[in-house]
């Protein structure tokens, strides 16, 4: 008898574990790259030990077609990817928002390293996201993600066809709202980079021979960063309602 239950045990463990560690590796906090791999993996591991015993009931019986059977995991693994990716575009809304944001400030040139993105990023943006992992982690949001992740199972049950469409269409408007909430983030400093800029010009025409881009430069910078401190605490609070109000929706 156990040879005939054990399988089907190890079949449904394996399910679980492969739409978990889609989501821990594409998700926010959970799938930094600074996270070592074996970490991330283990974690995914642990997730789905204790979410298997919750919904083995709802769980098809192992397929005997080998074809069947890899269908299934490619169905668990993409939607995994495409939950997490959702989050973490979210997230990049904060790059955006830094890139704009150099760009008005003269501060473009700084590169530093993006732990979220994983690259080189401007440091207005590193420091978004810097501060955005630890508010998250503050607010307990990661509770939320994890929350997330077990009410998947909910909405996309295991077995049934991927909604390729509707998570088209989910991805596009998550980009839309992504782009749109950096650029509601950066718009103080849009406004203020039209501005000051008109201002160097009418100088510039005004006063000729007067170096504009010398003295122009670490005024913009010096304002840049004033604007920054006066702002950060905003930025950060709409970047969390934003980003509760995403979580919320995934738990339903």
């Amino acid at each position: 008898m156990l040879a005939n239950v054990l399988p089907a045990e190890i079949f449904g463990f394996l399910l679980i574990t492969v739409r978990m560690a889609a989501l821990i590796m594409v998700v926010p906090i959970f799938g930094e790259r600074s996270i070592p791999q074996r970490a991330r993996v283990g974690f995914a591991f642990a997730i789905a030990l204790v979410v298997y015993p919750t919904i083995s009931n709802s769980l098809p019986t192992m397929p005997a077609s080998p074809v069947a059977l890899a269908v299934l995991f490619i169905q668990e693994l993409t939607i995994g990817l495409i939950l997490g990716l959702s989050i973490r575009i979210l997230l990049s809304s904060l790059h955006t928002a830094g890139s704009i944001i150099a760009f008005q400030t003269g501060l473009a040139a700084a590169q530093a390293f993006d732990p979220a993105q994983g690259t080189q990023s401007v440091i207005i943006a590193a420091f978004f996201n810097l501060i955005a992992t630890v508010m998250i982690l503050a607010a307990d949001l990661h509770h939320l993600m994890l929350r997330g992740m077990i009410y998947s199972y909910q909405k996309f049950p295991v077995g049934e066809a991927v909604p390729i469409t509707d998570f088209a269409s989910l991805i596009t408007s998550f980009v839309a709202g992504s782009f749109l909430l950096g650029f509601q983030i950066a718009s103080p400093f849009i406004v203020y980079g039209i501005i000051y800029n008109l201002g160097l010009g009418l100088v510039a025409r005004m006063v000729q021979g007067f170096q504009v881009f010398f003295v122009g430069m670490p005024i913009n910078i010096f304002m840049g960063f004033v604007l920054i401190m006066v702002l950060l605490s905003s930025i950060m609070n709409l970047f969390l309602s934003r980003f509760e109000e995403l979580l919320l929706a995934m738990i339903g």
